[in-house]
């Protein structure tokens, strides 16, 4: 009489469906993307500003501090509103730490003469030795 014996191994094998999981990581993906986003557009301090045709690309200074000046004569330190006495003080500090290599006035082509060169006093009272002013390169054909 002979025995059959039956393996012990079953036939069944198990399977790991990854739809869930692709739907999951997609969810997460779109979330950061949209996050990003919204905070570009939040910290961002848009000027219409002046078209040149004779620009220069300036090489990136290693600390480039930006000052916007909007229409509404508004003026911004980096991401911050101040005013023209806390601007002194600020820009001072900065210059005696040693932070500031390079000052970008970034100024609406709307604002006034006197106004940008006020600007332009005041940071060169504080000790900033590279000051620069940002305008749009004009194309060819002058726009």
């Amino acid at each position: 009489m002979r025995y059959k014996y039956q393996s012990i191994r079953s036939k069944t094998e198990s399977e790991v469906n990854i739809l869930p999981l692709i739907d999951v990581l997609f969810a997460i993906l779109l979330f950061f993307m949209l996050s990003s986003i919204v905070l570009t557009e939040k910290n961002q301090i848009t000027v219409q500003r002046p078209t040149n045709s004779q620009t220069e690309k300036v090489g990136k200074a290693q600390k480039t501090i930006t000052i916007t000046l909007k229409k509404d004569n508004k003026i911004y330190l980096e991401d911050a509103e101040v005013i023209a006495g806390e601007l002194y003080e600020s820009l001072n500090l900065l210059s005696k730490k040693g932070s500031i290599d390079q000052v970008l006035i970034d100024a609406d082509k709307t604002c006034s003469y006197g106004d940008v060169m006020e600007i332009l006093d005041i940071v060169k009272e504080a000790g900033a030795n590279s000051i620069g002013l940002a305008v749009n390169k004009r194309d060819i054909n002058g726009q």
